[in-house]
């Protein structure tokens, strides 16, 4: 009896002492202090919002060096103020990532507006040479934030010529005639894509020589026969996010503050007081942070540049047809509906910007429809029935992207296949299939073949000017066939 009762006794002793070691254990190793967990909770939202102004700086950065510095010719330089114009079709060789199109010439530009107008001067485009079909182009406005706010192209303006006004914020001058006011900028920097498109491979010179025309100028040089390159403040050196990413990880937090310092998110005051006393937002500073909540903050943009990449490769706020991912209705301008998951991944990570539905529509494809990840150690074939083409009224395409977000390469430098490739194969029926793998189909096949690498892949199913059907995410692409 006495020895159960000593048993007894040792067991509890042992339960208690097991106890307060999982204590010790759970309270030293398992969970942080509670500064550095709440600013880890926090800041993981504030590194969400924060992400496209990081990536933007980083971007901004790098293509306003000189071109003799940057790594290759495809890569933009020097465009700061001023276009940078791809007087070819981007290729393998550019690898900024933002999954560019194979369709267009680009025209891009960082922009600086504070004191006055800048203004945006586009030629006559006309139709394609040889045909009476409208050439397809325009210029996405987005701000720093990575949100669009204006457009001039085809579907906004015409293809007439115009010089079209971007003023500050609460600007009230005249304008001198025949110069349109277009928009007021959210953002003393933004962005401008320009795309123009290339209708075949002869079509290269005319489009070259036409967006030479592409200009801007300040609104005091606006009549000069010499107008100086708008002015833009200087920039400060940023990690590259691709090549030097640890860096970049380093300075998160100090280059986003130092990006909404610049760029303040009006919009989102709110939601700068909520982050305010963990130091994230325009005018803030990190130094006053404790330690724990400096460790919490780190620990919250690791996970949160982990996490993103995990996200853009789910279903997260699409529409799945068929194996495709319709994009969330309010792309493009997504963190003006405070969908700022929507706006770091699919916007800003997945393609730097995003066109607004009305202009094209990007159905993305990284699984067959059975859920196994698209890998070029298969081979694989989609078919669009006779009447089940994409419905646009400018053009589509199909493009491969590797891990990375850019174009994949391949022995034929074929990255897209689309309703341009005049030598595609139909079937008897009308139909038209496009194989896609490492492994190259049957040589009668070959022309609607698009070539991966032997790795992970997805596609892009680009609808430029799409029909109702599109946009209103009716029309159903076809099912990704698994053939090995």
């Amino acid at each position: 009896m006495q020895l159960k009762k000593l048993l007894k006794l040792a067991l509890l002793v042992l339960v208690i002492a097991w106890g307060a070691a999982s204590v010790y254990v759970w309270k030293s190793f398992v969970r942080p202090p509670w500064e550095e967990e709440y600013a880890y909770s926090k800041g993981m939202q504030a590194a969400i919002y924060a992400f496209p102004y990081v990536l933007n700086s980083s971007l901004r950065w790098a293509w306003s060096q000189p071109a003799d510095v940057v790594d290759n010719s495809s890569a933009p330089s020097d465009a700061i103020n001023h276009f940078f114009h791809t007087a070819h079709l981007t290729d393998a060789s550019y690898r900024d990532g933002g999954s560019p199109n194979n369709d267009t010439a680009y025209s891009v530009t960082w922009a600086y507006v504070k004191d006055e107008p800048l203004i945006l001067q586009v030629p006559e485009i006309g139709v394609i040479p040889g045909s009476d079909k409208l050439r397809y182009y325009s210029f996405e406005l987005a701000g720093f934030n990575s949100d669009n706010f204006a457009y001039v192209g085809t579907r906004a303006t015409g293809n007439g010529a115009g010089n079209y006004a971007i003023v500050p914020p609460g600007w009230q001058g005249e304008l001198p005639a025949g110069v349109t006011r277009l928009a007021e900028t959210p953002t003393p920097w933004f962005l401008i894509v320009g795309r123009t498109l290339v209708a075949s491979p002869e079509d290269l010179p005319a489009v070259s020589q036409l967006i030479q025309g592409y200009r801007l100028v300040s609104l005091s040089d606006w009549g000069s026969a010499t107008p100086k390159r708008p002015y833009a403040p200087k920039l400060a050196p940023v990690p590259h996010y691709k090549k030097d990413k640890l860096e970049l990880l380093e300075q998160f937090w100090s280059l986003a503050n130092q990006a909404m310092s610049e760029n303040p998110p009006a919009a989102d005051a709110r939601l700068m007081t909520v982050f305010g006393d963990i130091e994230v937002g325009p005018g803030r500073d990190l130094s006053r942070l404790t330690p724990g909540l400096q460790a919490g903050l780190q620990r919250a943009s690791l996970r949160a540049l982990m996490l993103l990449p995990e996200v853009h490769k789910s279903n997260y706020g699409t529409k799945l047809v068929n194996g495709w991912k319709y994009p969330p209705a309010d792309l493009g301008r997504s963190g003006l509906q405070g969908q700022f998951l929507t706006r770091a991944v699919l916007q800003s990570l997945g393609g730097i910007v995003a066109n607004d539905p009305d202009e094209a529509v990007y159905l993305v494809a990284t699984r067959t429809v059975d859920g196994e990840l698209l890998n070029g150690e298969h081979s694989y074939r989609i078919t669009f029935g006779k009447d089940n083409l994409p419905p646009v009224q400018s053009f589509w395409s199909m493009t491969l992207y590797d891990s990375t977000n850019n174009l994949a390469a391949n022995p034929l430098n074929r990255y897209s296949l689309g309703d341009r490739n005049p030598d595609l194969k139909y079937a008897e029926d009308g139909s038209l299939s496009f194989y896609v793998g490492h492994e190259p189909p049957a040589d009668e096949l070959q022309s609607n073949w698009l070539p991966a690498q032997d790795d992970e892949f997805y596609l892009l199913l680009r609808t430029y000017l799409p029909g109702p059907a599109i946009v209103e995410q009716s029309w159903q692409p076809p099912e990704i066939e698994l053939l090995d």
